[in-house]
């Protein structure tokens, strides 16, 4: 599944250009400060938005240049690698091989590479310090640092978020305004917050150590968290917000769990100078954790690590039964759904289980958890985007079912299939949210689709564009999504056939959700809510240009993973086979070698035959745009149990929710009334005793003398007394 790619060593390589490639997550937060730079100086709204696009800009630039240079880098290193080299080199970034660095001040700039590590590790400073004996003595030398890893899989990553983040920040220049272009309140506020996402994206596709993956991690969440409550003043706002970050919360205790295992197991085995949360130590070690007992229920170490990292995956990518949080957030302005579903926080989940392959690989129960949650998310989630009305929600319901696919792909030891899936999901779910925000910019803030139909006749580019990507979300033959899907559907097939069955169904869903939105928005007769006034319009070439660009993506980015081969029977529509450029460059990578079973290509017909079945029966019911829902009246309380989700949220609140506010409001109770309650009777003593008193403090000189004589007279007495007591 997860093999390791043919070692190499780049001992007498140079690769001076890696600390340029690592500037990219610099640029992005570049344009935020200087946004806020803006905003202090009081400065025209207007200009808030040119540098996080110039930042975004920049960030592709580089994110582009990378995906195009590393299989350069490695053509060169497999040249000059000797036959079975076993070397760990480090090589300096500058123009010849220099150590590693041995002081905390003047940390050089290092690539390294090991065969157990297909990766490049650029060290850019020692950050943390294990202490004085550790970091500071030569014999050891250890450091968390500040590193990026460098790999098949970082170039895929950089380039699909980059592109498809800049296209979202160039449509939200037009997005954020009203009809007059006059830009929104808390306009400049955005364009912070959206550079702080794509850095914090950047940093943990770049990280090269857990720690700094955590960071990022984290950060994408606090920038969801900003952006889903961005319209603070409405409830429903600040609600999801909250509800996104405490959710993540949970997955994330379980990340963060394994990251300190993973410490604990790994530690042991480490040399001088390795850290035992780089990427690779970790990798090097990992074969070494696959069988050790834990300690804990029978696992094995790895499996307990890859338990505990994939709570995180299941937080962030928002699946069973932590995806409750992502419907919400549709709360936010509409190209942080694009950014969030296409771009950044729901592939982290996948990224990371897709990185750490070598951990998850040794540990066959956490694959098989990983498929069955993918699954039960997958038909879940599908069914209940069959009763949705509203098109964000929708489509948000739509990720989560896709990125069940992805969980099922990484689960049947076909990483590449999910990376290819993530890769292509991105272009058409970003177009799809993108062309959701038109129509809803144009219906002057309405998204329920009973509210309106027939708008291929006053916003005929968007209903070209959203076309192409229902199509290609739908899996119809020779668009990318039905590469990426069809590659998942023969992995789970091969892995079992009912688990290839479920997903099928899974797909045939897919295809009739996604065109009964399209023909109740777009077909029909023309109608119209009251809020898109009398002549509602496209919106501007910033909005639709991003919109055609992510389109040409959802048609021609599967293309990466296919390549031309004549044959009948192993070859779709007799000259297209899968496993193209895109697998082989991910083959230098933490995902190895795509090991791809033959045969099964009558899969993509019957894959191509679902598709299309699920778009002519969605026509059939859906093409008049009827409104009076024909499923609500055939399909009765089944349909109304979809519409409600199967009151999974309401499920939630009656266990989890109210238990944990009760039980909050008891130890608030407790606190007090009970330790505050004792600590302010033990202090009503003295207070007492302070309020008896002070009736004797009057301020009468004369009060004040008799008490002196009183007071004598009384130790007079009692030392008299005392003397007469006998012995």
């Amino acid at each position: 599944m997860l093999a390791a790619a043919d070692p190499v060593s780049i001992a007498s390589l140079n690769w001076p250009s890696a600390g340029w490639y690592a500037t990219l997550p610099l640029w992005p937060l570049l344009g935020a400060v200087l946004s806020g730079v803006l905003i202090a100086l009081r400065r025209r709204a207007e200009l808030a938005h040119w540098p996080v696009v110039i930042g975004a800009g920049l960030a592709a630039v580089v994110g582009v240049a990378l995906f195009f240079h590393i299989p350069q880098l490695y053509a060169a290193a497999r040249e000059l690698a000797p036959p079975h080299s076993h070397s760990h080199a480090t090589v300096a970034a500058g123009v010849h091989a220099k150590g590693a660095s041995t002081s905390a001040a003047g940390e050089e700039h290092a690539v390294s590479v090991s065969v157990a590590d297909p990766g490049f590790t650029y060290t850019v400073f020692n950050w943390i310090s294990f202490g004085a004996a550790e970091s500071l003595a030569p014999a050891s030398n250890r450091w968390i640092a500040v590193n990026f890893y460098f790999d098949g899989l970082t170039g895929v990553m950089s380039l699909f978020f980059t592109l498809v983040a800049l296209m979202v920040v160039i449509y939200a220049v037009g997005y954020m305004r009203d009809h007059h272009g006059h830009p929104e309140p808390g306009y400049e506020r955005f364009f912070v917050f959206l550079g702080l996402f794509i850095f914090s994206m950047g940093m943990l596709v770049y990280a090269g150590n857990f720690v700094l993956l955590y960071l990022g991690w984290e950060a994408v969440g606090l920038c969801s968290y900003l952006l889903i409550g961005f319209y603070y003043g409405r409830p429903e706002a600040a609600a999801a917000a909250k509800k996104a970050f405490i959710v993540n919360r949970i997955g994330d205790l379980g990340f963060a769990l394994g990251i300190f295992c993973l410490y604990s197991f790994i530690r042991p085995y480490c040399q001088p100078g390795e850290n035992p949360l780089d990427f690779a130590t970790v990798f090097k070690y990992a074969a070494l954790i696959a069988s050790a007992d834990s300690g804990f229920l029978g696992l094995t170490q790895s499996s307990l690590v890859s338990l505990l990292l994939m709570c995180g995956a299941i937080g962030k990518s928002a699946q069973f039964p932590l995806y409750v949080w992502l419907p919400d957030a549709m709360e936010g302005p509409t190209p942080v759904s694009a950014l969030i579903h296409a771009a950044t926080m729901v592939t982290a989940g996948i990224y990371m289980i897709a990185r750490c392959g070598p951990i998850f690989a040794a540990s066959p129960l956490a694959l098989d958890v990983i498929t069955v949650l993918g699954l039960i998310g997958a038909l879940l989630t599908a069914t209940m985007a069959c009763a949705q009305y509203d098109m964000k929600r929708i489509l948000a319901y739509s990720t989560i079912s896709q990125l069940a696919f992805m969980f099922v792909a990484l689960g049947c030891a076909a990483p590449h299939a999910g990376v290819f899936h993530v890769f292509t999901h991105a272009w058409f779910k970003a177009l799809l949210f993108l062309g959701a925000g038109a129509v809803m910019h144009a219906m002057g803030g309405v998204i329920d689709v009973r509210r309106f139909s027939g708008l291929r006749h006053v916003l005929p580019h968007t209903y070209a564009v959203m076309l192409v990507g229902c199509l290609a979300l739908a899996g119809f033959p020779l668009l990318s999504g039905f590469w990426s899907k069809d590659e998942i559907l023969h992995a789970a097939w091969h892995r079992h056939w009912l688990v290839g069955a479920l997903l099928l169904a899974c797909a045939g869903l897919t295809a009739y959700y996604t065109f009964r939105m399209f023909f109740l928005c777009f077909h029909g007769r023309l109608r119209l809510p009251a809020e898109a006034g009398e002549h509602p319009h496209e919106s501007g070439p910033v909005m639709t240009v991003p919109l055609y660009v992510l389109a040409a993506g959802a048609v021609f980015a599967g293309y990466l993973g296919v390549h031309l081969h004549v044959s009948a029977s192993g070859s779709f529509l007799g000259f297209l086979a899968p496993h193209g450029y895109f697998h082989s460059y991910l083959a230098d990578s933490t995902l190895g070698a795509a090991h791809h079973a033959e045969g099964g290509i009558w899969l993509a017909y019957v894959s191509a035959a679902v598709a299309l079945a699920g778009i002519l029966l969605a026509w059939r019911r859906y093409g008049a745009a009827p409104q009076v829902d024909p499923d609500e009246r055939a399909l009765g309380p089944i349909f109304r149990l979809w519409n409600a989700k199967y009151y999974v949220d309401e499920i939630y609140e009656a266990i989890f929710v109210r238990p944990l506010r009760a039980a909050g409001r008891f130890f608030f109770a407790t606190d007090n009334y009970g330790v505050d309650g004792a600590v302010w009777t033990v202090s009503a003593v003295p207070r007492v005793a302070a309020f008896a008193l002070h009736f004797f403090q009057r301020g009468a000189l004369q009060a004040y003398a008799a008490c002196m004589v009183i007071g004598l007279v009384a130790l007079l007495w009692l030392w008299s007394w005392w003397a007469a007591v006998p012995g």
